[in-house]
């Protein structure tokens, strides 16, 4: 990996390309805050039938939503298609960085912190803050949340190796477009944007705990949320590192392999 200096540059430009966007970051807060109201709303409505679901209360659901529309941007649920490593390899603007003594992998893990850093300082509170006035709800105060910090760090990491493996394909087709579209669709149902993984058929949340999709949103969400506690959170955060020391490993051998077979196109 060599340096760490060179990825806190990456991390530190990131976070500033971000900033350039100001009235892209503005109107987002605005579309976040929109779904964040009509997904309440929705919730507010089931739970007026029923009262709990799955030890979860319409308060529950409502915070997770809160933490879920807030932190979309900051783990970077949604793919970057203009700086991703696919579109370099199509450009043949990855020429450029390999020149440079930094891992592509690395590299990705570097910027996506620094899309973190931004996004947490701008989006999320202000989304949240949105969801505050309407709602009046905050995460309850017990020690679990000290490790909020831990599993959102793991989350992007998970995340990072998610986007790079699906781009990774890009060495061998030129274009990683399906893939990273398959990557959504997987990480948007199995991840618990839609809804949390707690009210899936008891099958389907088995599936979900061996994938890696959960460890992107849905632990540090429903940790923020005071879902997760005991053995649920001990398997919450094991399952986060095994996620990302496989899906690290798995990127870093299709990196090697890739600039083996590497021929630039484009420009």
């Amino acid at each position: 990996m060599g340096s760490v200096r060179p990825y806190l540059q990456l991390a530190r430009l990131a976070f500033q390309r971000r900033a350039v966007y100001r009235m892209a970051n503005l109107s987002g807060i605005a579309v976040n805050s929109f779904f964040l109201m009509l997904h309440a709303q929705v919730l507010r409505g089931f739970f007026r039938a029923r009262g709990t679901a799955e030890g979860w209360s319409s308060d529950d659901a409502v915070l997770y939503f809160m933490a879920s529309e807030s932190l979309l941007l900051a783990i970077g649920i949604f793919p970057d298609w203009n700086y991703n490593l696919a579109e370099r390899v199509r450009t043949g603007d990855i020429v450029s960085d390999l020149v440079r003594p930094l891992g592509l992998f690395w590299r990705e893990l570097a910027e996506r912190y620094g899309t973190l850093a931004y996004y947490l300082a701008t989006r999320a509170p202000a989304v949240f803050f949105v969801g505050w006035l309407v709602y009046g709800l905050v995460p309850p105060l017990r020690w679990e949340l000290l490790l909020f910090p831990v599993s959102l760090a793991l989350a992007v990491a998970a995340m990072s190796g998610l986007w790079f493996i699906a781009c990774s394909s890009a060495f061998w087709r030129e274009r990683a477009n399906g893939e990273v579209l398959a990557i959504l669709l997987a990480n948007t149902f199995f991840g618990g944007v839609f809804v949390p993984l707690d009210f899936y058929p008891e099958p389907l949340r088995w599936l979900a705990n061996a994938l890696p999709f959960r460890a992107t949103l849905y632990t540090p969400v429903a940790l923020f949320a005071g879902k997760l506690s005991g053995a649920a959170l001990g398997f919450g955060l094991l399952h986060q590192v095994v996620s990302v020391a496989a899906l690290a490993s798995l990127s870093l051998a299709l990196e090697g392999r890739g600039l083996r077979r590497l021929a630039a196109q484009g420009g």
